[in-house]
This record gives C-alpha cells, structure tokens and sequence, in this order.
C-alpha cells in the first residue's frame, strides 16, 4: 500500500525582532497538518463545478463542458472540485467507461488547474440518488437493501432513497468502481506526462446528512446509523489509498449538530480517511475562524472549508481567514444550472446561469489573482508568518491602517478603498499584496531587493519587473503581487 502524502509540517515561534508594543504579540505556537501534494505543501484554494447538473440536467455533452472549466480558471483557483458519479463508472454492471473522467483531467490541463474528484456513490447530501447509482443496484433492494423502502421520493435526478450503509454487497459493488476510477487516473497520468493533475478523492458528498438529517424519514436513530457509515467510509477510502495512483482522501461533514466535531475525529482517525473539512455556509469571519481552530485540533487533520455559498460578499476575506490559519477553503459554486429544478440555488455561484458576473464576483477574482498568485508561499510558511489584513469586520473596513508582526518583519498597511492584503514571511523574503492601490511601510528589516511576479502551477517563481519601496515604504499597484528580499 503506498503511502499517502500527507505530512505534518511542525514551526516553532521564534523571538519577534524588535517588536513595537503597540503592536499586537502573537499567540502561542501550534502546529497545524499542511496538505501535501507530491512531497509539497498545497494550497487548498478552490471551488465547486456541478457538471453533474449541467450534463443530466441541461443535456451538455462531455465536449460542451469546456466552457464552465474556463470560467472556474479564469476566477483564478488553483484546484476544482468536480463530482464524478458511481454510475458514471460502472454504465452497467461490470462495464465500466472511464471517459468522463479522463475529460476533466484534460480540461484541468488545459486551463492550469487541480483536479479534485468528488465520488458521489452511494450518498449525497446523506440520500442515495438514481442519478449517480448504477441501475442494478437501484431496482436490487433485496441485494442492496435500503433502510425504509416507502420512504423513497422522486427528486431533481430521480429517485432518492436511504442505502442501508456497510451492507457487503453494496460496498464491494461500489469499491470496485471506485478501484476502477483510480486505476483510470493512474493509467491517464502515465500516458500524459505524470502531470498528477488529480490530488485527491472526496468519499461521498455529506454522507453525514444520512445519520443526522434524514432521520424521520427512514426511521433510524444517529446512533444506529454512524458505526457502519463510518466504517463505510473508511472501506471506500482504503480503496484509494490502495491504488496505484497517490492523493488524498477526504470528508466533508454539515455542521448542524452538536457532535459534528466528535464524528468528524472518528471519522479522520480511520485508515481510509486523511481527513475532514466542513460545509458551514456562513459569511461570519469569527464562525469561520472558530470551526477552522477546531478543527486543527484533530490529529493529523487538515483543516479546511470543503464549501461555502458563493453568494457571500466577502468570501476574499473568508478564504483569508482560513489560509491565515494555514488552512484551505473552497466555494460552492463557480456557477450554477440554469434548470428550473434548481432556481433557489442560483445564488450559490460567483456566476449567473448565464455567465455574467454578479456585484461582488470581481472582488472575489481579484482576491483569488493574489491568493493564487502568492501560493507557494501562503502553503509553505507558519501561519504565524501569514499577516492577513482586513479582516476585523465582516465586511471590510472601506479606510483603515492596521500593524502587524512576522517574525522578522514589521508591517503597516493602509488602505482607502477596501484593499484585502497579505504579508508572508517565508525563508528569506516577504511576499505581500493586496486588491486595491494600498501601502505598506516595513520596519526591522533591511530590503535587498523587490520584484512583482507570481507562482506558476508547479510553484516556480515567475519574475516579471523589479519594484523599488523608497523608506521602506511600497506604494502597492492592485493585484499584483510582491516579493521582497531582505
């Protein structure tokens, strides 16, 4: 079994140089999980394409989709989060078409992105869906049983029921898909250069939903169900893990009970499970901060927003939140179907259905351009060296200046026009932007040299122009990123 590449990347706080007492003292260390992606932290900056609605629901062909993968790259992600469905694997039983997913791992090549798998198998939103569940296996309730047979309803892709969880049937049927699915990304990645352009597998879609949502409908108490959806989860997830192909595993859980956090720690100490992000759906920058620091208390745990809802003004400041925690976040959704079925989550995109931009999509790309642009830095460095500022107030404060500490730095920002900016401390440079023509001044450091520029795909600095910072003092051009050598 190979092993995979999620390594704990522990920083000691050292002594603040020179610090100045007006100036906020940092908190104690911690030592939070960094994502690995081929032997290298990752930065989780991500969002949700919901090809599953656009080819069942709209009638796309997989040669109509290329279009939604330009949208998400040109919001300026690093890694798309897109569903592939059991049934989309195993057409029918024991045939298998690999062809869907081999397009989007050519389309995330093409427009510079990380492919995120989500396996809709047996649960999502914690239903068993006919939409992404091979025929045989929904007109077999005798082999495949589910938890209460006149509880099923017809929904937006069919019929939606409850699979009873962990039943051996149902999980070897649906292991062996999966296997299949991964033997595909192997086999593709071999022949198109190792570009591993897949990094990692959602198991399931808030398979939690099953244990605590559904609850009156299918008859069955939380108790009753979590031992064997956990297990479930973890049998799915020792698939990947055994395969060939090397990325991680994942889960993402709701947040509408009061144990979500117990079950999520049982969830990422299995063997099958790396770890696990939640879906909170809310806009506060303190809800958000206070989930992600919980979560970072799980061992081993990378800590992360799996989805949150794209109508939200101020996700530039809710993804700097998190990765100023060292933490990953991603948005539900780059831009949603059109079809009448799904009217009420039209604002969940950063698009309208007709790929206009809403009133606040372009504050969002431009945080993204400087998030993504500054990666290698915002994954590699101590979160205590990651300064993010604007972030007292939900919305942003519209003129504020603001001081801040890393361990060798000192920085103040100003800001007349609700810039979102950064200042990264990482080896022997700082990497600072923000969004709007802001300034910074920098103390305790003597600067070598600055040069405007940006991290490629693979992590290679790209140098474009050098900058000058008279005084130490840089007056910042928007969106464009910095890096100062000291």
């Amino acid at each position: 079994m190979r092993v995979i590449n999620i390594l704990l990347y522990c920083f000691l706080l050292t002594i603040l140089a020179c610090s100045n007492t007006n100036e906020p003292e940092r908190p104690p260390a911690v030592h939070p999980q960094k994502l690995i992606v081929e032997g290298k932290p990752f930065l989780m900056l991500g969002a949700q394409l919901r090809t599953d609605y656009f080819l069942q629901l709209d009638k796309k062909t997989l040669n109509e989709l290329e279009p939604y993968f330009e949208l998400a790259a040109n919001m300026n992600i690093l890694v798309i989060q897109v569903p592939v469905g059991w049934r989309d694997i195993e057409v029918q039983k024991d045939i298998y078409n690999t062809e869907l997913v081999e397009k989007y791992i050519e389309l995330c090549d093409k427009y510079q992105m990380k492919l995120e798998i989500l396996w809709f198998g047996s649960y999502m939103c914690g239903y068993s869906v006919e939409g992404y569940i091979p025929e045989y296996i929904v007109n077999d309730p005798v082999t495949y049983p589910d938890l209460k047979p006149d509880a099923a309803f017809d929904g937006w892709l069919g019929k939606h029921y409850y699979l009873k969880p962990n039943t051996p049937a149902l999980v070897e049927r649906e292991s062996k898909a999966l296997g299949k699915m991964m033997e595909a990304i192997y086999n593709y990645d071999n022949i198109h250069n190792q570009k591993h352009t897949v990094i990692g597998i959602q198991i399931e879609n808030e398979p939690d939903m099953l244990a605590t949502r559904h609850n009156e409908a299918h008859g069955y108490t939380p108790e009753q169900i979590w031992p064997d959806l956990i297990i479930m989860l973890d049998k799915l997830g020792q698939v990947v893990k055994s395969s060939p192909y090397d990325c991680y595993t994942r889960v993402n859980q709701t947040t509408t009970y009061p144990e979500y956090l117990t079950k999520s720690t049982a969830i990422a100490i299995t063997e099958g499970i790396d770890y696990v992000g939640v879906d909170p759906y809310e806009n506060s920058i303190q809800a958000i901060d206070g989930k992600l620091r919980q979560l970072r208390k799980i061992e081993g745990n990378y800590a992360h927003i799996a989805e949150n809802g794209g109508e939200y003004a101020n996700n530039d400041l809710l993804a700097l939140k998190a990765f100023s925690l060292g933490c990953g976040y991603e948005i539900f959704e780059v831009i949603t179907t059109p079809h009448p079925f799904l009217t009420e989550w039209t604002l969940r995109g950063i698009y309208n259905p007709d790929f206009t931009p809403k009133a606040h999509t372009q504050q969002i790309v431009d945080a993204f351009k400087i998030f993504k642009e500054a990666w290698v830095d915002l994954a590699n460095a101590n979160y205590l060296d990651i300064a993010g500022f604007n972030l007292k107030s939900n919305d942003g404060m519209e003129q504020t200046s603001e001081s801040k500490n890393t361990t060798h730095a000192g920085i103040k920002w100003s800001t007349k026009s609700r810039g979102v900016a950064f200042a990264i401390e990482y080896n022997d440079h700082l990497t600072v932007a923000s969004t709007k023509s802001d300034e910074m001044v920098f103390r305790n450091i003597q600067i070598k040299s600055i040069e405007k520029g940006h991290y490629d795909i693979d992590g290679n600095w790209v140098s474009e122009e050098k900058a000058e910072a008279p005084d130490n003092r840089l007056a910042m051009e928007p969106c464009i990123v910095y890096r100062i050598k000291f």
